[in-house]
């Protein structure tokens, strides 16, 4: 992978989280109240472990019939039954407060790509698809969703999962720490550079070429009148077969690398998974770590394992979101092209005279100009137009000099 295409990756990231910290920053309330609420069902989540340990050791170390022995089994029964309730309950409330959260930034993000686009000059517009432009939008406020579950109710939790697995195996057992620690840790930095480095440059271009199809798709449609009117139907399938076979070319590699991406985690997840269980083998072996110890051990891990796993798929998810809002984001970056003065007021329209005064247009694409040094005045109030360019009465012409087509 070239040196520049990590570097357009790391702007693509940039500007995308950019642009989403950004409408976060409108609402900044519920932004503090679902990290909060996630923190709080996923400590509860943590902390699960430890009473499953002791209600194994309860079980173990006396009979049911020994009240001292029931009633520690039973404690820790309740307190890991409150702890799962409190869970569920917490991410009900987040994702009830994630709905009002994302719908308002979705309609905030739509509404202002609108408004840009409709400013924008008439020569970006005859030069962009509508098609394509639209395609930008809808795929991009989409991704807006998936990304605040990604960086809000997903990868969020898992940092604190880690981090917290890590500190509580690492109070009880030191060396246990540093299996889960430096493990986890190589874990996340091998997924996101894959991601990062190896799948995203790849989903670019895959949807680059998916943008392009929407656009051709869109205008061979609207312009099917004149299609007909050339019996041009096979041409335009032609067109359009090309446009696919790209299309489907990119999309396989995105697709293979995302796979190689996801088996590679997996041979990761694979090898910390032996040195968990082996470490915890070896404590028990040394007569350090009791029955319940050990099932506390494996609990935790099948927790931190479900969060591991998670982590490749988070990770993948904010790849693939961020690569659906970069052309949505271009958009937000793309200048007006003939923008407003600062300052300037409402356009005051008097006696409604135009005039051109030696004006050459030609579209960007084109060479030649479709009028040149063109200049022409129409009188206030004058409904009348007849032949001349553009309907106009020949008296209404000063000078007129058509390029020649």
């Amino acid at each position: 992978m070239s040196r520049k295409k990590l570097d357009f990756r790391a702007d693509a990231f940039r500007n995308v989280l950019g642009f989403t910290f950004h409408h976060w920053a409108k609402q900044p309330l519920r932004v503090a109240g679902i990290a909060l609420l996630v923190l709080a069902a996923t400590l509860a989540e943590a902390f699960s472990p430890v009473f499953a340990g002791r209600l194994v050791d309860a079980v173990a170390s006396g009979s049911g019939q020994d009240r001292a022995f029931w009633a520690r089994a039973l404690s820790a029964f309740w307190i890991m039954a409150s702890l799962y309730s409190a869970s569920v309950i917490l991410r009900q409330f987040v994702f009830f407060s994630l709905i009002a959260f994302t719908l308002q930034m979705m309609n905030d993000v739509i509404t202002n790509a609108f408004h840009r686009v409709q400013r924008f000059s008439s020569d970006w517009h005859a030069n962009s698809f509508a098609g394509s432009t639209v395609r930008k939008i809808t795929r991009g406020s989409g991704a807006l969703d998936l990304l605040n579950d990604v960086l809000l109710v997903a990868l969020w939790p898992s940092l604190v999962m880690l981090i917290g697995a890590t500190v509580i195996l690492g109070a009880v057992w030191p060396v246990m720490g540093l299996v889960v620690g430096p493990g986890s840790l190589i874990y996340v930095t091998v997924t996101v550079w894959l991601s990062m480095g190896f799948v995203a440059p790849a989903g670019a271009l895959a949807n680059a070429r998916d943008t392009g199809m929407g656009g051709a798709l869109a205008d061979a449609v609207s312009c099917n009148a004149v299609v007909k009117a050339f019996g041009a139907e096979q041409r335009e399938e032609g067109i359009l077969g090309r446009v696919v076979s790209k299309w489907r070319k990119r999309t396989r590699r995105v697709w293979q690398r995302g796979t190689l991406n996801g088996g590679a985690q997996g041979l990761m997840m694979a090898v910390m998974q032996t040195a968990i269980l082996g470490t915890a083998l070896w404590l028990w072996q040394q007569g350090v770590a009791s029955p319940g110890d050990i099932t506390f051990v494996l609990t935790m891990f099948f927790v931190l394992q479900g969060h591991l796993r998670d982590v490749g798929q988070h990770i993948r998810n904010l790849q693939r979101s961020v690569n659906d809002m970069e052309e949505l984001v271009a958009l937000d970056k793309q200048p007006y092209g003939i923008a407003d003065k600062p300052g300037s007021g409402k356009i005051k329209i008097g006696d409604g005279a135009i005039a051109f005064d030696h004006v050459t247009f030609q579209y960007g694409s084109h060479a030649t100009p479709l009028y040149r040094d063109f200049s022409v005045k129409i009188a206030p109030g004058r409904t009348r137009g007849a032949g001349g360019s553009f309907g106009l009465g020949q008296d209404d012409f000063r000078q007129a000099h058509p390029a020649p087509l």
